[in-house]
């Protein structure tokens, strides 16, 4: 019965984050296009679309706090309400008027969605650490339905008229995200685990480990604002734009569901060094790059530079925050990394291209991926 309920419990974080990037595999590319059909400009699209972003800055280090000031069971009541309130805030875009009301419902979207996903990571971290589950092979199925959902909104989105039922989509999406967290595994299962590590905390390293992530974000800047335009200045088209991206995907699914464990088990520094080292290669190599074997060998870095990066770096986040403070610890660095240094990334970016073009966006990115690494020093003989 233990047994049979652990595994449910493992099903329901699996579907958990299948259904979270789901949505978030409907939300970046047909978002814009959604504000766009209610004759908005671009100025005020991008302002719109920022406050998502910015929900990923303010979200998780008050829902971690939170969850850590109401174990066990505050992790799967917070993450039900939020997403239930996120699909009920989407489900009313349609009936507002005016950009200063749907400005407001767009930011307090933004604030739930974002603060449920490092409530899931820290739990399947826990998981991890104790041999009860893989958290690169439970995170994996968060990769499988952001494909699944971008190719299926591409189908059933893309038509004349037909973006218009993205609200009640990404709300019956978020709605089984909520289901799923649920039937997360039973708090009474799980609060030892929950309550975060027991060893001395580590607060120089996890400063460290923390800013890292931020510029390591902040390095994918060019990647995730402007890849796609940088591929079409290049002559390629939609089809071929849309491969190199599941390039990227798929090695990111491969190493996380062959090597996740592997990973908890290496060296953080070697590991993270390493990745930081293979981003600054990838960036360089994109800014050179023009034949489409050599971006799509490029797109295997992924693996890399954010799948085999993030689990190492939650896994120690985990192990080196203070006991009963590992929620706050995980949303800080989601906040630090997916929220602030992916928003400045964007946006410096943007005015570097403008400025001097991709090659020279490509070439800094590369540079702050390189000043990373000597940030790492205090994680040496950390393992």
């Amino acid at each position: 019965m233990v047994h049979r309920s652990r595994l449910s419990g493992l099903h329901a974080i699996r579907g958990y984050y299948a259904f979270y990037f789901a949505a978030m595999g409907l939300m970046l590319p047909f978002f814009p296009l959604w504000l766009a059909g209610r004759r908005l400009d671009v100025a005020t699209i991008g302002l719109l679309s920022g406050l998502l972003a910015a929900g990923k800055v303010v979200a998780p280090p008050l829902a971690g706090w939170l969850a850590d000031r109401h174990p066990p069971g505050g992790l799967r009541a917070m993450v039900v309400v939020a997403l239930g309130l996120s699909a009920l805030l989407a489900l009313a875009w349609p009936w507002v008027d005016g950009v200063v009301a749907l400005a407001l419902l767009i930011a307090l979207f933004g604030l739930l969605w974002a603060a449920t996903l490092p409530l899931a990571d820290q739990l399947s971290i826990a998981l991890s650490e104790q041999a009860q589950g893989s958290y690169g092979r439970l995170r994996a199925f968060g990769s499988l339905g952001f494909i699944v959902a971008s190719l299926a909104g591409g189908a059933w989105l893309g038509g004349a008229g037909q973006v218009a039922l993205l609200p009640p989509v990404v709300a019956l999406v978020l709605l089984m995200a909520a289901a799923c967290g649920a039937a997360f595994p039973p708090p009474a299962h799980h609060a030892a685990l929950l309550a975060g590590p027991t060893g001395t905390p580590q607060p120089a390293r996890l400063r460290a480990l923390i800013l890292a992530g931020f510029l390591m974000q902040l390095s994918h800047g060019t990647y995730y604002g402007f890849f796609t335009l940088h591929l079409g200045h290049l002559g390629y088209t939609g089809w071929q734009i849309g491969f190199f991206w599941m390039v990227g995907v798929a090695a990111e699914i491969v190493l996380m569901w062959r090597w996740s464990d592997a990973l908890h088990a290496a060296d953080p520094y070697r590991v993270l060094s390493l990745c930081l080292l293979l981003a600054a290669l990838r960036w360089i190599g994109t800014a050179l790059a023009v034949d489409w074997w050599a971006i799509a060998l490029l797109q295997l870095l992924h693996a890399a530079s954010y799948a085999a990066f993030h689990i190492t770096a939650l896994v120690w986040v985990q192990r080196w925050a203070p006991a009963g403070r590992s929620a706050a610890a995980q949303g800080w660095f989601s906040s630090a990394g997916f929220g602030l240094g992916a928003s400045l990334g964007m946006a410096g970016c943007g005015q570097v291209i403008a400025a001097a073009g991709f090659t020279t966006a490509w070439w800094l990115c590369a540079a702050v991926a390189l000043a990373a690494i000597r940030l790492l020093r205090p994680l040496r003989q950390a393992a």
